[in-house]
This record gives C-alpha cells, structure tokens and sequence, in this order.
C-alpha cells in the first residue's frame, strides 16, 4: 500500500494523494458491493430454482450481504494505509465507520439466514411437510441462533466504539448468571423441550402419563407441552418437569393386553366349561390381531361359592385406541355367542340369591 500511496503523490502531491487514494478505496468497495449484489442470484441459481424458501432468504439477505463487503473491504483496505498528519484522523473515523457498517450488516444478514434453519430440518426430515416436533425443534434452534447472533454482535459493535471485549465478556458473565437465575424456569423449559425432542420419549399423538396427568400429546411447543385429558380438557405441562419426570407411554406399546375375567353360573356342566375355555382359545388364536400367541391363553382360573371364572390373557398387536375397542368388541360378542352355544349361562347375581 506505501508503493501505491507514494505513486499517487508522485502524480497529484503529497497533499491530495492520500485522499484519492481514500476516495479510490470508497469507489472500489462500494462497485465491489454492487457486483455482488446482482451476482449472487446468479451464484446460487440452483438453490433457488429448487426451493422458494432458498429464494426469500437470497432476496431478504442479498442487500445485507453486499453492505457488509463493502464495509469489511472498506476497513480492512484503509488499515493498511499509512496514518500520518492531518490524514490519520479522517482514515481512524472511516475504518470505525466500515467496521461498524460490517458488524451491523452481517448481523442483519445473519438473522435472516436463520430462516435456513427451517429447510435445512426439511431436507433432513425427507418428506414436504413438517410434523410438530420437527417445528418446534426449528423454533428452539432459531431462538438460540438469534441469542447468540445478537449477543457476539452486541460484544464486536461494542469493542469498535473503545470497550474492552475481555471486560464486557467477564461482565456478561456476571450478568449472565444474574438473568440465568432469573429465568432459570424459562431456560429450564427450552433445554427441556431440546431433550424431549432429541430422546423422543413421545410424541405428538401419543397417549402419555406425566406429572400425574394423563391425555393425549396434542402440541409440543419451546416452553410447554400440552396434553388433550380423557374429559376433553387441555393441559399445560412446562417442559422441564417433563424432564425430570417419569413418563409413562401408551403410544410406545408393542402390543396391547387385555385380560378379562368371565364369571359363569356356578350351575353350568364342567364339561361345556371346559369345551367353551378349548372355543374362547381357539378364537383368540384365529385372530388375524392376535400376537404372542404362545403366552395366550383361556383357562378356568377359579371357583368361588357363587361363580366359575375363566380368565382370558391375550395380546392385539394394533396401532390405535379405535383399533383396540373394535377387537375387544369383536372377542366379547364372539364369547357371548360360545356361550350360548354350549348353553352355558354367565353369572346374575340376582338370579343366583333368588335360587338360594
């Protein structure tokens, strides 16, 4: 830069040579700022003919992106000037206004890139539409991005106007812990709804119990989860209790259990008990839903002065409670018509005390 700067002088004298080399560096970082600016939809064509989303963040940022290379071309081409005289002073308040132009652009720029956040899940997750987890996983990474976008460009504006980076950064440390503690809930919650979201423990759809309360996860959200109860109720759950919980999950199951015990008139012939368990666990096993079948069983489990039960234990391997209801509606009515069949009578209470 001395070699060029002693040309100019050379040309136009010592007193205007440093200013037109100062006007030169203006006019080649605000063309090279231009250039950039239509060259970038350009340079990124693809992306963008693939995804409008690509597109928005292009056009959103693109402004930015070539302010900020004019600042930073701006900064670092005057710091390698020479500062002597009258000179010095005007270069030390334009490399503090590039730098600042830099720093404020990238940041904007930065914060609008954030929104890549989104298509980056999309590409990962497979499919064009994105489920509620994967929303608000996006949610929680954009909020953390923006926190530590603002707080390093706050940090970098701060040091260009003369405050001392090493002390700003002890005192935020200092302040940090003061808001930490403040908003330990608040933070607890993101974090919490972070881990929920990385482990799986459920997810949306699934019929849960936590924290004492049972539904159906309806929306996991940064802060709280929220639950649909049995009575149509909602309930809010802060995510960090979630957390430090245990969390009991019915949409996890491998199959669902179900056994019933049968209660027949004490009067009924053994043998079409008997003949009625051998029916009731050929039945069970017939079933296309039916899993387990090794563990499956009907057997008559006891006599009690009143009754003869049977006890059933089987396995439905179905997805849903609809699913459930439907097959147990399906066993007990094929049940009832076995009994029937074998004339075999299920216990009244009522009718046994009459007989008595």
């Amino acid at each position: 830069m001395q070699t060029i700067l002693d040309y100019v002088n050379s040309q136009f004298g010592d007193q205007f040579g440093i200013y037109i080399l100062l006007f030169s560096i203006i006019v080649f970082s605000l063309f090279t700022g231009l250039v950039t600016y239509y060259l970038l939809p350009k340079v990124f064509s693809r992306a963008i003919k693939k995804s409008e989303k690509i597109a928005q963040i292009e056009i959103n940022s693109r402004k930015s992106i070539s302010i900020s290379l004019f600042g930073i071309l701006n900064w670092k081409l005057l710091d390698s000037l020479p500062k002597y005289g009258f000179a010095e002073t005007i270069i030390v308040w334009m490399i503090t206004i590039s730098k600042l132009i830099f720093l404020i652009f990238i940041v904007r720029a930065l914060l609008k890139m954030i929104d890549g956040i989104k298509i980056a899940v999309g590409m990962i997750d497979g499919d064009e539409e994105l489920d509620t987890t994967e929303k608000t996983l996006i949610s929680a990474l954009e909020s953390i991005g923006r926190f530590i976008i603002f707080v390093f460009g706050i940090l970098f504006i701060s040091e260009t106007f003369g405050f001392d980076i090493t002390t700003l950064i002890a005192g935020l440390g200092i302040g940090g812990l003061a808001l930490a503690l403040a908003a330990k809930d608040s933070i607890s919650n993101i974090f919490g709804a972070i881990t929920v979201l990385v482990d799986q423990p459920f997810k949306v759809g699934d019929w849960i119990i936590a924290s004492g309360m049972e539904g159906e996860v309806i929306d996991i959200r940064v802060r709280t989860t929220l639950l649909r109860t049995g009575i149509d109720t909602i309930v809010t759950l802060p995510n960090s209790s979630l957390v430090n919980s245990s969390v009991e999950n019915f949409g996890k199951r491998r199959w669902r259990r179900y056994q019933p015990v049968l209660h027949f008139d004490l009067d009924s012939d053994p043998d079409s008990i008997d003949k009625l368990c051998s029916e009731i666990h050929q039945r069970i096993i017939e079933d296309s839903k039916t899993t387990n079948k090794e563990s499956s069983f009907a057997s008559l489990d006891a006599i009690s002065s009143q009754s003869m039960n049977i006890k059933l234990n089987l396995y439905w391997d179905v997805n849903s409670s609809i699913e459930e209801r439907n097959a147990r509606q399906s066993l007990l009515i094929d049940i009832a018509k076995l009994a029937k069949n074998n004339n075999v009578v299920f216990f009244e209470p009522r009718v046994r005390s009459n007989r008595n």
